[in-house]
């Protein structure tokens, strides 16, 4: 019976924290063929100024690609580099970071094309929360079991 009980604890703090944490999930590219007649390659670099006023890859930006039919979205890497395969058209290609000025820029893709935008992103000077809002949860929820813990080996020791 305890050990269920420390099974069922474990379990409901470890789906609070995966809740929590707001996990995101892969997704599957749109096969290229329902796109028609072919697309490109959209891809660059984010930088942004940093305290010391000095540039430096931006990483975790997001970046999206908007046409009137489509909607992508794309994160830089450690490096700040991101890429992006979208097919024909005319699209607003918009980078937001917490701490930053967003940015946007129109850009024409055909079929096989390579266009390459870099953005230099300026500080927003908006205070950027130390931890994501549903952390406050998944830390409430460690904390509960952790007494819950506490409280059942006090009564043990008894």
């Amino acid at each position: 019976m305890r050990h269920t009980r420390y099974v069922a604890i474990v379990a409901f703090t470890i789906s609070m924290l995966i809740l929590g944490t707001k996990l995101v999930g892969a997704h599957p590219l749109q096969p290229q063929q329902e796109w028609g007649a072919g697309g490109g390659i959209i891809t660059g670099a984010v930088y942004g100024f940093n305290m010391f006023d000095e540039l430096e890859p931006v990483a975790w930006a997001t970046v999206y690609a908007s046409s009137p039919q489509y909607r992508f979205t794309s994160y830089t890497s450690g490096g700040g580099v991101y890429q992006m395969y979208v097919p024909q058209g005319t699209y607003n290609v918009t980078v937001v970071q917490p701490g930053y000025v967003p940015q946007a820029y129109s850009v024409a893709v055909s079929a096989g094309s390579a266009s390459t935008i870099n953005f230099y992103l300026e500080e927003s000077h908006v205070p950027v929360p130390e931890f994501p809002s549903g952390m406050a949860a998944a830390i409430a929820v460690l904390a509960f079991a952790a007494v819950l813990v506490a409280v059942k080996r006090t009564k043990r020791r008894k």
